[in-house]
């Protein structure tokens, strides 16, 4: 059940992490996710691009201050830790139910 009013397109709120998101038709969208867009005249690739504040200033939106970077992708050892870190979990889960 929703709390509260939906927010009107164009809503600014600001997370616990400082971060600024905007409401958008897609929803909630990060306000230096928008301004990368922009500058760049095509939208972030989420899955192969990171947006970074330049100065590390969450609220200085100027696009100089903002930079897309592409995501490096997992090492393998990373990712074997991250899928044994996952079967622990999902064993752990199947002792319980047994």
């Amino acid at each position: 059940m929703p709390r509260g009013r939906a927010a009107e397109l164009g809503t600014e709120t600001v997370n616990a992490m400082g971060y600024t998101y905007v409401k958008t038709e897609n929803g909630w969208v990060g306000k230096h996710f928008l301004v990368a867009a922009k500058s760049l005249g095509r939208p972030i690739d989420n899955k192969t691009e990171l947006v970074r504040f330049k100065d590390g200033d969450k609220t200085n939106f100027h696009p100089d201050n903002i930079v897309v970077v592409p995501r490096r992708p997992r090492s393998d050892a990373a990712q074997r830790a991250r899928l044994e870190s996952q079967i622990q979990e999902l064993q752990a889960q199947l002792d319980l139910l047994s």
